[in-house]
């Protein structure tokens, strides 16, 4: 089936509920009759069913193998009463006219909208598509015919919830298989092939990889940051590039070995990906904001930048911000820069020419910077002067400010912009003459609206570092996103910092490695904790295979695995047995998997009874 299709009806599924309640009557049930009304609740909406009957098999015509029915079910049979509700055709009815109409009392078209969802007349209900594969010509139309409706929809749910499990066989006694000349069949695969239930179950067990992707970006989404624990070799920080990929360009990453390679180089180089590596001696100053030494050709200056995640949030805050704007001030926007890119190079070939620009009697501009123009006064300045940020001049310009005082209390500027003002004016003042010198004037452009974009942060092995020491102030922006936090740096008379919502945090952590510091609650209740375990449904080799199942043993046995460690902490993940051939695994065998398993011996992980496994392993892959 379709896997896109196949989504749309688990999807619909999920969000159908079914309420059946028994209105039987003593009399109706002194004559072999159950008699039930059903509520469908669907997007907030609930709607009721008239009564609608079965009747004990027993009491029915046209039963084919009764004895075998009863003998299996070993309890009442009620199938849908024919002689209630002429819906079982040889042809099949006309669903919207016969079947869906006879199923309420009066007029109710949004009831009847629903119900054409689940069954119609073109056959593209999602009852219909989702057990469509294996249908037979002959009696597929059958399905919806001869049988109430919502005890298919919990057969069906049945099957979504548990993965591809095959129902237990109470789900099947009341449906109809199908109808011939010798009578209606169960539709137990018990009692027939009902390839359509197999292929049902087969498609519901294919999609559950994507389902779990999709409940992962669901989680992310929600609660904005989360990690990805289990242990080593279950694919963490592939799951969370994963997750990233879908995420950014809204699709999946290929099997195929090459495509794959490109779309995570295409990962990589997009500005809204980053990954970073925690490790022990990993700090606030590497990843947040700190202060750097550098050089500026004549003596060292110590500046406060920064780090990776402060620019990251910068970039995805920034994009949130213009995202909210009208297309005709991004327009505006888009004009200025332009502008004042040719502003700052004749102010720079200025200089260059006369080696300082007055702004006041005292006061000069001295060099311009990649961002800023610096400017110092005669006496008591610092050799390089201040810097004058280009984006709070430009702000001031978007803002309209004309004396001083409008840059004073402008809160979108810089700190040292509003206690600066006096200088600032000057400099505003130097570009407004720029533009009408040159005559230059805005004019509007056709411009498409930003777009709001999703910024993944990977952390692999977030739990290496001392995370309250590195993330700092984060822990609290973390829980109040879009707030402003104080950090202990300020850039350019600013400390604030912000998480915006659209920046996403994805950790990965190894539960198998003891050497890592603890997760205190503080940190621990503001990510959620997703387990990503060994899977041998994905290891294809068949001696890889056997292997993994071998060794999983260890790991299972509490004769092997010491009391103070579970399966799903320690456990060898599936990414080790993933080979091409017998030889490539003899090769991980030899210099991955069994020196990780006598780590775990020495380390008390597996007790002194998996010794001889380990060794016989080890001899094995000698050779």
């Amino acid at each position: 089936m379709n896997q896109i299709k196949l989504l749309g009806c688990i999807e619909f599924f999920n969000k159908l509920k079914v309420f059946e309640e028994d209105v039987t009557t003593d009399s109706e049930r002194a004559q072999g009759y159950l008699v039930v009304i059903v509520t469908y609740e669907y997007e907030g909406q609930s709607y009721k069913t008239k009564r609608l009957f079965y009747k004990e098999i027993a009491s029915q015509g046209s039963i084919h193998n009764l004895s075998q029915l009863q003998s299996y079910f070993n309890s009442p049979i009620y199938w849908l009463d024919i002689e209630t509700h002429d819906w079982p055709h040889g042809k099949g009815a006309e669903i919207e006219k016969t079947v869906i109409k006879d199923m309420f009392n009066g007029d109710n078209s949004d009831f009847e909208k629903l119900l054409k969802l689940i069954a119609n007349n073109r056959s593209t209900g999602f009852l219909q598509e989702i057990t469509w594969d294996g249908r037979t010509q002959m009696y597929g139309h059958n399905f919806e015919n001869n049988n109430h409706w919502h005890d298919l929809v919990k057969l069906i749910q049945y099957v979504i919830k548990s993965k591809g499990k095959m129902p237990p066989k109470e789900y099947f006694t009341r449906l109809v298989f199908k109808w011939h000349k010798e009578g209606r069949d169960s539709l137990s695969p018990d009692l027939g092939g009902r390839k359509m239930i197999w292929d049902l179950l087969n498609n519901i067990k294919a999609i559950q990889t994507q389902l779990s992707k999709m409940e992962l970006s669901k989680i992310l989404l929600s609660k904005k940051q989360i990690i990805l624990q289990g242990p080593p070799g279950t694919g963490k920080t592939y799951t969370a590039k994963d997750i990233a990929y879908r995420m950014i360009f809204n699709q999946d990453i290929s099997k195929d070995v090459e495509i794959k390679k490109e779309q995570l180089k295409q990962l990589e180089k997009s500005e809204q990906f980053s990954l970073v590596q925690f490790h022990p001696s990993y700090s606030y100053e590497d990843f947040v904001r700190g202060i750097t030494a550098k050089s500026n050709g004549t003596q060292i200056e110590y500046i406060t930048e920064n780090k990776i995640f402060a620019k990251f949030a910068e970039e995805a805050h920034k994009n949130l911000i213009n995202s909210e704007k009208a297309p005709a001030i991004i327009s505006k926007e888009k004009w200025l820069n332009e502008q004042f890119d040719k502003f700052v190079d004749d102010l720079t070939e200025e200089i260059e020419d006369k080696g300082k620009i007055e702004i006041t009697k005292s006061v000069y501009l001295i060099k311009v910077d990649v961002d800023a123009f610096r400017y110092k006064g005669v006496s008591g300045w610092s050799e390089n002067g201040n810097r004058m940020l280009f984006n709070d001049i430009k702000q001031a310009y978007l803002d309209e400010n004309n004396e001083r005082q409008d840059i004073k209390h402008n809160q979108k500027l810089s700190g040292l912009a509003r206690w600066h003002a006096s200088y600032y004016i000057r400099v505003l003042d130097l570009f407004r003459k720029y533009l009408k010198d040159n005559k230059i004037v805005f004019i509007p452009s056709d411009i498409i609206k930003e777009e709001l974009k999703k910024y993944i942060l990977i952390i692999d092995e977030i739990n290496r570092a001392n995370l309250p020491s590195v993330l700092g102030e984060l822990i609290y922006a973390l829980e109040y996103r879009g707030e402003k936090v104080e950090s202990m740096y300020d850039i350019e008379g600013d400390n604030s910092l912000i998480i915006p919502p659209n920046l996403l945090i994805i950790g990965t952590m190894n539960t198998a490695d003891r050497s890592v510091g603890h997760i205190d609650y503080a940190i621990r209740r503001r990510f959620a904790f997703v387990d990503i375990l060994p899977d041998a449904s994905v290891i294809e080799n068949t001696s890889a295979k056997a292997l993994f199942e071998e060794i999983s043993i260890l790991f299972h046995s509490k004769d092997t695995l010491a009391s103070d460690f579970k399966a799903a902490q320690v456990q060898l993940g599936h990414s080790y047995f993933i080979v091409k051939d017998d030889e490539e695994l003899q090769l991980k065998a030899k210099y991955e998997i069994v020196p990780i398993l006598e780590e775990y011996l020495k380390d008390g992980i597996l007790l002194e009874k998996a010794e001889k496994v380990i060794l016989d392993l080890k001899q094995r892959f000698d050779n």
